[in-house]
């Protein structure tokens, strides 16, 4: 009784909400039946832990990638998927092979660091040199050269629990920018706080940027235990002197490719849905929190959707892309090459934070389509989902869809466990929850049909596009996540 009731309260709402709006009509007991079928489906799961468990990290351009790669579009087909291509992209050829730093002044004691990604190696017997801590990123952009000059530059900023997502952002710039600086000021190497709101002895990596004016040095991130441990040193005004010996490797481009898959419509159409998300990961974990789950997600949204072809007026087209990681040269090449046939995205959304509830719906599309946004959210409100902004950022590969004025929804996800564990060894299937996951494939497929089935529209048809190339060296701009 109690599903019979809130079925036919959620018809009688969303026919007011049709008749409010002039929003085209749903099968709105299509939409129950995909809603039933995903929240009780464990495909998604199972991919996401077949993915990690027979292929593990999948850097880009590894062998490990290409099975992945190869594996995902067997899974397709056996999908019912028969357009596929392949989009080839290179991959930097970055490896870390190890990484050590020990204290050894005011006394000796082992740090757990990781090398920070596209680092340079340190010489064979690495660097000494008493080290300098800075709170932030502006606080060591206003420092004098003369007190960071022959020094180990540390900074020493916590990831905020309480703001995650959006500090995130911050805690990237310092990641990303910090190697610069130090080195403009005469810096050795730097070391950074990991970026993670786990207090453990587990490292936690990341992309750093290097400029071409500027000497490079290496780079590493230290434990947030260890960082404490520092962070006591320093306030008691105890001199720290440190040895930083990290081995790493660059030496070729690797070829890898993006996997482009699309799911025609009933007719023939140049309009689509775009779904992204990335299949490579860092070397150190499993890659199942970043990005496992939303391939997994991704999957159990085609196998939903997949046995109502027949119902789609809007052709799906799901892009796997790799080459993440050290730099965004997978999406750069997606967007290069489909410039003309970008106008042609209705909408476009992507899945790329871990296995956590979806917890708020929000956008970036013409203003004069905010009822429409506002009606997808309302399909989707009782999964406990918060209808949110209209100022999305978007993800770290539908970011640059942004600049292509494309309409983006970003289903925000509860990013406790994602934050916890992302970059590090920890990143391993254990961490995915079954329930999580159904929720997402849930909430994308209602949404993917809802809009893929209709003449709803986000775009800004008035709004001129700029025919812009994306050049492969604009990595130095902080996406919403960049990795």
């Amino acid at each position: 009784m109690h599903l019979k009731y809130l079925l036919l309260l959620t018809c009688l709402l969303l026919s007011i909400f049709n008749t409010a709006y002039a929003v085209p009509p749903i099968d709105i007991k299509t939409l129950e039946k995909i809603r039933q079928e995903a929240l009780a489906d464990d495909f998604a799961y199972h991919k996401v832990e077949a993915l990690t468990t027979q292929f593990g990290a999948r850097m880009a351009g590894t062998n490990k990638e290409q099975q992945a790669l190869n594996w995902l579009q067997q899974e397709l087909i056996a999908l019912g998927i028969q357009d596929i291509k392949k989009q080839a992209v290179q991959a930097r050829n970055w490896r870390r092979k190890s990484a050590q730093a020990e204290v050894l002044a005011p006394y000796n004691h082992q740090l757990e660091v990781v090398s920070l990604g596209g680092s340079i190696p340190t010489p064979i017997t690495g660097i000494e040199a008493k080290v300098v801590r800075f709170s932030s990123l502006d606080h060591l952009q206003n420092s004098n050269n003369e007190d960071v000059q022959g020094k180990i530059v540390y900074l020493a900023r916590k990831l905020n629990p309480e703001k995650t997502a959006n500090d995130y952002l911050k805690a990237v710039k310092l990641r990303q920018k910090a190697p610069i600086i130090a080195a403009q000021k005469g810096a050795l190497a730097v070391i950074i706080r990991s970026i993670t709101t786990n207090n453990s002895r587990t490292a936690h990596t990341g992309a750093i940027q290097y400029h071409s004016s500027v000497a490079k040095i290496p780079a590493a991130a230290v434990s947030a235990a260890d960082a404490d441990l520092l962070d006591r040193l320093f306030s008691r005004n105890l001199p720290v002197t440190l040895n930083l010996s990290i081995d790493n490797s660059e030496n070729a481009w690797l070829p890898t490719y993006n996997l482009i898959a699309t799911l025609p419509a009933a007719e023939k159409t140049l309009e689509e849905v775009l779904l992204l998300t990335h299949i490579d990961s860092w070397d150190l974990g499993a890659g199942a929190l970043d990005n496992g789950a939303g391939v997994g997600i991704i999957l159990g949204v085609i196998k939903q959707l997949s046995s109502l072809q027949t119902q789609l007026k809007r052709k799906l087209k799901i892009v796997f892309v790799s080459s993440t990681m050290l730099s965004p040269i997978g999406i750069q090449a997606y967007v290069n090459q489909h410039q003309d046939s970008l106008a042609n995205v209705v909408v476009a959304t992507e899945p790329d934070m871990g296995s956590g509830n979806i917890i708020r719906l929000d956008t970036m599309v013409a203003a004069d389509k905010l009822k429409y946004a506002d009606y997808i959210h309302n399909l989707v409100a009782d999964l406990t989902i918060e209808r949110g902004h209209n100022q999305s950022a978007g993800g770290a590969n539908s970011s640059y869809l942004l600049e292509q004025q494309v309409p983006i929804f970003n289903w925000v996800q509860d990013a406790s466990q994602y934050f916890r564990f992302l970059h590090s060894a920890n990143d391993t299937f254990d961490k995915i929850s079954l329930e999580s996951l159904q929720q997402n494939v849930a909430a994308y497929s209602i949404f993917v049909y809802a809009v893929a089935s209709t003449d709803i529209d986000f775009r800004n048809t008035e709004l001129k596009r700029q025919k812009q190339t994306i050049s492969a060296d604009s990595n130095n701009e902080i996406r919403a996540e960049d990795e």
